[in-house]
């Protein structure tokens, strides 16, 4: 299996062989036990159409880490932050809002998935349903930046089993703050009020989240100074690692016993659910994975490949759709079934 690090090309992606045949590159890395269910990836929906991106379980995390030691540049919305926070308090959430217990697995023709909108349309159906109106409305992004992406990669994040982390990178030694690529923030200045006012909803509804949510307003507080992006992560002689991009990890892990492990311990922020899909011939099962699954690696200049300048990173929002594997007959099963045979041809 290749490194996590190692970049995806995701270019001709309206070929549905290539399509196909990336999609399983993704899933192997963002769920190797998916990959091991799949029969078979036939839908996939990168946003922004990147033409390279390296594969993860926090796009905005590893998006923002790559900066720590690498002369690349950064971008990303206030959409990437929101979906990074839901990853990281969606166990809070759950608690708070109580969510109702259904088993509802949504049904499509292949021919509306070839359309983003009806899946995600019956996503935020299904979010409306499991927490009720007003949660949906504080849960699920409607900032200035926010697309049907966005919205569905929320939607799969609340609702979904989340995929297990996976080992990505070491880290190297720190660039100096003049050795970085420019940072870039989208989204207009309500998008930022907004984003401040969902913290201000979530913090009143518990203590647990209340403690969490402090830190993000501190973040948001200081997110335009310079040198905040050099306090976002640091390491010390034994290669421990702090700084306010922990902000967006799980407080409870964080003071675990016996050591914390960066890239193992981070939210994921990629989900799975399951629905049918039908191809002309019934339904069938199926599985979506999705929500931050990567960070995208453009290029913004003259690239360097040993140091990572000329690079661009930004957070990658998308999901894909694989055809699950039909359970194969154990061999007890198997056993059980010559055993009945034997014992009818002795009776007769």
């Amino acid at each position: 299996m290749a490194m996590m690090d190692t970049p995806i090309q995701t270019t001709n992606l309206n070929d549905p062989k290539v399509a196909a045949i990336r999609g399983a590159e993704i899933l192997q890395r963002i769920s190797p036990d998916d990959y091991k269910k799949s029969d078979g990836v036939f839908n996939l929906h990168l946003e922004g159409d990147p033409s390279q991106i390296v594969a993860s379980q926090n796009g905005f995390i590893w998006a923002a880490a790559d900066v720590f030691d690498r002369q690349s540049g950064l971008i990303f919305s206030v959409d990437h932050i929101w979906l990074a926070v839901l990853a990281q308090l969606k166990s809070y959430i759950y608690q708070v809002f109580q969510p109702r217990q259904t088993q509802e697995i949504p049904s499509f023709l292949n021919e509306q998935l070839r359309d983003k909108k009806a899946l995600v349309n019956s996503l935020c159906d299904m979010v409306l349903k499991k927490f009720g109106l007003e949660a949906a409305k504080l849960l699920l992004p409607r900032f200035s930046t926010t697309a049907e992406s966005e919205t569905g990669a929320a939607a799969l994040i609340l609702l979904g089993t989340n995929c297990q982390v996976q080992h990505h990178r070491k880290f190297n030694m720190p660039v100096a703050a003049y050795n970085r690529g420019a940072i870039i923030v989208a989204g207009g200045r309500e998008d930022w009020y907004k984003l401040r006012r969902n913290f201000e909803d979530l913090r009143n509804l518990s203590t647990e989240l209340g403690i969490a949510i402090s830190h993000h307003l501190m973040f948001l507080d200081n997110l335009l100074r310079g040198e905040f992006w050099d306090a976002m992560l640091k390491a010390d002689n034994l290669g421990r690692m702090s700084g306010w991009l922990f902000n967006f990890f799980d407080p409870r892990k964080l003071i675990q016993r016996g050591g914390f492990e960066f890239d193992v311990e981070m939210p994921s922020a990629v989900a799975t659910i399951p629905i049918r899909v039908d191809f002309g011939q019934g339904p069938i099962d199926c599985t979506v994975v999705g929500g931050l699954l990567a960070h995208s690696r453009n290029e913004s200049g003259i690239v360097n490949p040993a140091t990572f300048r000329g690079y661009r990173h930004q957070p990658t929002i998308g999901w894909l759709i694989y055809g699950d594997k039909k359970p194969e007959t154990s061999e007890t099963e198997e056993e059980m079934v010559e055993t009945e045979k034997e014992m009818m041809e002795t009776d007769d």
